[in-house]
């Protein structure tokens, strides 16, 4: 592990991060090259941490069909109501702005905020039937990460919020994730890893044997503790602790929240630390089916349909009966026929309300047939 940048490497360590270690050891790489004059190209970036492509930016797919549709007919073009799928990626290391994306983790890193801002758009465009967060990320920086997760969750009963898990979903992503109305595993996805962490690197040997004495000049009591020049004391380590802590409960708050389930569930269960394969996700709690993205985007597209189904026959009852009128017993058998369709139609229509917008209470019964088991 390099020595050269110390008070670099320490400064992002020192940070919480709920992130995969091994993420953030690509990250103070990728920093440290680049102070030292290295300026790697997104291809290279991306090839140090795993990743692709800027994201955060939604796609959108037609809610008949399920293809993928171009920007005209996404948002602020000319598509009838709640015809379009949005579905907005979630790649890579997360920051909270666009620009620390950018910085720290180049082409591939998530924005929480370039998410909510999609996110926004998404809901409040009356073309948009449901949204999809296709999350593929190790997590990221704490920062931005419960701002977004608390809108989501609070935007729920509005329009159905599917995360797919496509193909992992750790630590800061999962608390982005568990806030939406439903989790789908995608087959062989990861998805866990809560927890959260920040590291303290004690260089001070090294700095001795290369000669060097750093000497702070503070003001402030604990201005400069932690700092990487010299042992971390018990006073420092115990703020750190207290300041994870702190992030840890809001993160599982936020999944017991989300999931149906209480916190001793989480902190006592799938919430410490590991991250566990689709159906071991599914038999805990922390999702809800296994299936691809396109089955979601079909799953989501087929419930449109049935419902349109029984839209149409209604509309040709309706037809029906006026052509019709004049004749008594055939506007009998017409109207008779009406309430037992419009009946048919609207059953319908509360099961597709209750698999899209009620999976809340879908999964904390599921839960507790789980407990009792």
């Amino acid at each position: 592990m390099t020595t050269r940048f110390p008070h670099l490497r320490a400064a992002i360590m020192q940070q919480p991060w709920a992130i995969m270690p091994e993420r953030l050891e690509a990250i103070a790489e990728v920093i440290e090259r680049r102070v030292e004059g290295i300026r790697l190209s997104p291809e290279e970036i991306a090839a140090i941490k795993g990743e692709r492509r800027p994201n955060g930016v939604a796609s959108y797919f037609d809610a008949s069909t399920g293809h993928s549709v171009d920007a005209a007919a996404a948002p602020g073009g000319s598509s009838p109501a709640a015809s379009v799928i949005a579905v907005i990626s979630f790649f890579g290391i997360v920051a909270q702005h666009a620009s620390q994306v950018d910085d720290i983790s180049g082409p591939g890193g998530t924005s929480t905020e370039r998410v909510a801002n999609s996110y926004r758009a998404a809901k409040s465009d009356p073309s948009v039937k449901a949204i999809v967060i296709n999350f593929d990320s190790p997590g990221g920086n704490v920062s931005g990460v419960q701002v977004l997760a608390d809108e989501i969750f609070n935007g729920r009963g509005e329009k159905p919020v599917i995360a797919q898990v496509n193909s992992l979903c750790a630590s800061a992503a999962y608390w982005v994730a568990s806030s939406c109305d439903e989790i789908v595993m995608t087959p062989g996805a990861m998805a866990g890893s809560i927890g959260v962490y920040s590291l303290h690197q004690d260089v001070s040997k090294a700095v001795d044997a290369a000669g060097l004495k750093f000497t702070f000049i503070s003001a402030g009591k604990y201005k400069v503790e932690g700092n990487a020049f010299e042992p971390l004391s018990d006073e420092a380590s115990q703020a750190a602790q207290s300041n994870v802590d702190a992030f840890y409960n809001d993160f599982v708050s936020a999944v017991a929240r989300g999931r149906g389930v209480s916190v001793g569930d989480v902190t006592g269960g799938f919430g410490e630390g590991r991250v566990v394969k689709d159906k071991q996700a599914v038999k805990a709690g922390m999702a809800d089916r296994v299936d691809t993205l396109d089955g979601t985007i079909r799953r989501l597209s087929s419930a449109k349909k049935s419902a349109s189904a029984k839209a149409n026959a209604l509309d040709l009852v309706d037809v029906q009966g006026q052509e019709h009128a004049a004749c008594d017993d055939a506007s009998a058998d017409a109207t008779s026929l009406e309430p037992e369709i419009a009946a048919e139609a609207e059953q319908d229509s509360a099961a597709l309300l209750a698999s899209e917008s009620d999976a809340f209470r879908r999964r904390r019964h599921a839960h507790r047939l789980r407990s009792a088991q």
